[in-house]
């Protein structure tokens, strides 16, 4: 049977199943005239298959992890605790999206390389280009953090009960000496 695969045509024996998606292609199509598999490249959307590209196209929504990289080089001094701005990565959709609202929580690449401590963070990705988490250098040895790094991955948070705050205590902004001289600093409740 002849398929067409973007710019590429096919000869391949298929077996038709009885299920209801619009395609459904297995691993096995996806190889040159030669037997030499296709380069999947998901993050480019496009496939490259003897010498061709073939674009790929997302048919619904996925709630896939995002990358999250630091936004500029930040050096930490040690046994402190500091606030990094870091992007998202984002999609066109969200533009339009109503539930923006995603959790930042830290990397297994970030775990292994850095000895550093990643408070997982909710974000709104809609309010601003970059987001804050916070990381603590729990060592006394400084750490720079370089632009572009991945640090961490978000997942999309369906639901959001109540937020306990909208931002940190005034008193605590800027604040990156407090764990240094081993004084935690608490924000007064103004609630009560």
């Amino acid at each position: 049977m002849d398929h067409e695969l973007g710019p590429l045509m096919l000869a391949e024996k298929v077996i038709i199943a009885d299920i209801e998606d619009e395609v459904l292609l297995g691993y096995d199509i996806l190889k040159g005239r030669d037997g030499v598999p296709a380069d999947i490249l998901l993050n480019s959307n496009k496939i490259l298959l003897d010498g061709l590209e073939i674009s790929l196209f997302q048919v619904g929504k996925s709630n896939r992890a995002r990358r999250v990289t630091v936004a500029k080089d930040m050096t930490l001094p040690g046994l402190a605790e500091a606030v990094v701005s870091v992007f998202e990565e984002r999609f066109i959709e969200d533009d339009d999206e109503i539930n923006s609202n995603f959790l930042v929580e830290p990397s297994q690449q970030f775990q292994d390389r850095y000895a550093l401590r990643m408070a997982a963070t909710l974000v709104d990705v809609n309010k601003s280009p970059t987001c804050r988490v916070r990381i603590l250098n729990p060592f006394a040895t400084e750490v720079t953090l370089r632009q572009d790094n991945e640090i961490g991955r978000t997942e999309r948070i369906e639901r959001i009960v109540s937020v306990i705050a909208t931002e940190e205590c005034a008193e605590d902004k800027g604040n990156h000496e407090a764990m240094s001289q081993n004084r935690p600093r608490f924000c007064k409740d103004t609630a009560s």
